[in-house]
């Protein structure tokens, strides 16, 4: 009987090289490396978006973001009243009206305003025409905190917001899993009612974190909601800048 320990004349030691190529050659596909997940973070600064500010009209995104009715489940948001719901505008530089809102978008390192830069643009209310007897809503895109990649993990929402004016009106922070909502169906996470440290539209932005970890389990989507209401007069532009879904 033959020696199986020969294949075709080779000893059992030379299998390993097949047309010239040593066993290490072979395995190279095995090294190939498998990307790492990332953490979970969505950064929204507006600087691609068109503006719009005027009186008579309102942001148009183009960014996943859906602004005024389009974003309420009917025709009010009715938190305190029900007050017809209006899109958010998209200001750069100063709004045009004065002793009112920022002079510029956030700078996110040292909370100034970042004005003829690639950082200028944020989000307002337009309180102008009589507009401050509405209520303003914005609702972000999609997050899902299955794409963390840990779910331990602090889960937050971070902006920063400017509210200068001496007729400034509310702000408030909901959460849904619903594309579109109202304040009977969203859950509301934050209320700003009393701003503070504003003292000219030169006041530095204000950061504002709000802890999103008791939504870290299961797989659904949710949006965030901005709504700014109960403004007195055109003196009212509060501006959000530089949202920030962020898992650390």
């Amino acid at each position: 009987m033959p020696s199986v320990s020969r294949i075709s004349g080779m000893p059992i030691t030379d299998v390993s090289r097949i047309s010239g190529q040593t066993k290490t050659n072979v395995n190279r596909f095995s090294t190939i490396p498998i990307p790492a997940s990332q953490p979970l973070s969505m950064f929204y600064q507006f600087e691609t978006q068109a503006t719009a500010e005027s009186a008579t009209s309102s942001w148009s995104p183009t960014n996943n973001w859906v602004n005024g009715a389009s974003a309420v489940d009917g025709t009010f948001w009715g938190r305190t009243s029900n007050k017809t719901v209006k899109g958010w505008n998209l200001g750069t530089d100063a709004t045009p009206s004065g002793s009112t809102g920022p002079v510029g978008g956030v700078n996110t390192s040292t909370g100034g305003h970042a004005t003829n830069t690639a950082n200028d643009n944020y989000i307002y209310t337009e309180a102008s025409q009589s507009r401050h007897l509405y209520a303003f809503v914005a609702r972000t895109p999609a997050f899902n905190p299955n794409d963390m990649q840990n779910a331990t993990n602090d889960l937050d929402l971070k902006f920063w917001v400017h509210g200068y004016g001496s007729q400034i009106g509310d702000l408030y922070v909901y959460i849904d899993t619903s594309t579109t909502s109202n304040h009977t169906n969203a859950t509301e996470l934050a209320v700003y009612e009393s701003f503070s440290g504003y003292s000219s539209s030169n006041s530095v932005w204000q950061q504002k974190t709000i802890s999103l970890n008791s939504y870290r389990t299961g797989n659904q989507q949710y949006y965030i909601y901005f709504l700014s209401q109960n403004a007195t007069g055109f003196r009212a532009d509060i501006a959000v800048d530089a949202v920030h879904i962020i898992e650390s």
